[in-house]
């Protein structure tokens, strides 16, 4: 711990609040003993998040995250790593030696590359400007790095899990430098030919969530990244101000590729997002999702899921109108004959409670001919054999 003692003597005695941008290869340029001690700490860090059981291991998605940093910014290509982390909370964050982790609560709610590709280049922004170790200096964020930095210390992967929301929460920027990181983040979609209206619709869907929550249930951006609504109109002036986006075949090509990997994962992301049991704002995420006219099937059953468990007044109801359309959805779609099983498992399971015995009946029975080796085949034939509920 002999360089984060330094590093605390350093900040201490530290006359100039003021960075200059970063440069290339700007590890090597580091002169100042807290930006340096900063470094050595969080490259600490990244080896052990990059051993995190929560890091998405898919070549290929993380080879897309490089992909499209390096395009965003070629010049610090070289010194920026992207880490995909399943965390359904919508969030990204970037560390003062280069390192960005982004969640899968935030690709989920992308529609586009040009969605996704805007907060990357956000935080970039804010990896430009160095704003962390202006931060540091400004002695605004001391307490919240100085305990992340004691747990990654530790030198556990635990350690480092247990960090990785507290270091995503502690980078709270002021309204100047998340302007300035907008800034930079949208100069660069627009030098690359991306969508510009893009990041405006990803932040009214922020907002719209935001609203949403119930006290002490904000999500790690909302609370990292303020004024989600005056982000939101923000943006939307900025590319009220060029020309349409014309697409190309090249940016066809470019959403194809993004669309194709977010359906590799995005049914268990589903999952993870329904487990935060922020049904209310889930319940707005999942309507916006719909809006985007692709995977209906997954997402009419992840919504007869919310409200199966949810189960508020006329929640029942609500979730058998999902799951059939979730169905009818499925058959609909090129090369399947039927839909995911569990949805007929599922409208049994609430038609049940609908006290709607026939029809569960029907419901089970075509559950378990698409599924015939289901592990719930028992519990499934028990409920065909009797008229009750189930628990």
């Amino acid at each position: 711990m002999l360089w984060l003692s330094v590093a605390i003597l350093a900040l201490q005695s530290c006359a100039s609040t003021r960075v200059s941008d970063a440069q290339p290869n700007q590890r090597a340029q580091a002169q100042d003993l807290d930006e340096r001690g900063l470094w050595y700490e969080m490259d600490r860090a990244e080896k052990l998040f990059a051993q995190s059981p929560e890091r998405v291991k898919d070549p290929e998605m993380e080879n897309y995250l490089r992909a499209l940093t390096c395009e965003l910014a070629p010049d610090l290509c070289a010194d920026l790593r992207v880490y995909l982390f399943q965390n359904p909370s919508f969030n990204a964050f970037m560390t003062p030696n280069g390192m960005m982790g982004v969640y899968t609560g935030l690709w989920l709610r992308c529609e586009n590359r040009s969605q996704l590709a805007a907060v990357i280049g956000h935080e970039i922004g804010h990896y430009r400007k160095r704003h962390s170790l202006e931060n540091w200096r400004h002695n605004k964020n001391l307490s919240g790095w100085m305990t992340g930095i004691g747990v990654i210390a530790g030198g556990t992967t635990a350690g480092a899990l247990a960090t990785l929301g507290l270091i995503a929460n502690s980078a709270s920027f002021s309204r100047e430098q998340e302007r300035e990181a907008d800034q930079l983040g949208f100069t660069a979609l627009q030098a690359q030919g991306y969508d510009t209206a893009a990041p405006a619709g990803l932040w009214a869907g922020a907002y719209d969530e935001e609203r949403a929550n119930p006290p002490g249930m904000l999500s790690a951006i909302f609370a990292s990244h303020p004024a989600t609504r005056a982000r939101r109109d923000t943006l939307q002036t900025m590319a009220s101000t060029l020309p349409r986006f014309s697409e190309t075949a090249l940016s066809r090509g470019k959403d194809a590729e993004f669309l194709r990997l977010t359906l590799k994962h995005r049914r268990g992301w589903l999952e993870d997002e329904l487990s935060r049991r922020n049904y209310a704002q889930s319940e707005i995420m999942l309507k916006r999702l719909a809006g985007f006219g692709y995977d209906q099937a997954a997402l009419q059953h992840a919504l007869g899921q919310l409200y199966r468990k949810r189960s508020q007044p006329g929640d029942w109801d609500r979730a058998r109108v999902a799951y059939e359309a979730a169905i009818a959805e499925a058959a609909r779609q090129p090369n399947r004959n039927d839909p995911k099983p569990e949805s007929y498992r599922d409208l049994g399971l609430v038609l049940k409670k609908l006290k709607r015995e026939q029809d569960a009946n029907q419901a089970f029975k075509r559950y378990l001919q698409l599924l015939p080796g289901a592990s719930d085949k028992a519990m499934i034939e028990a409920m065909l054999n009797t008229s009750g509920a189930p628990q």
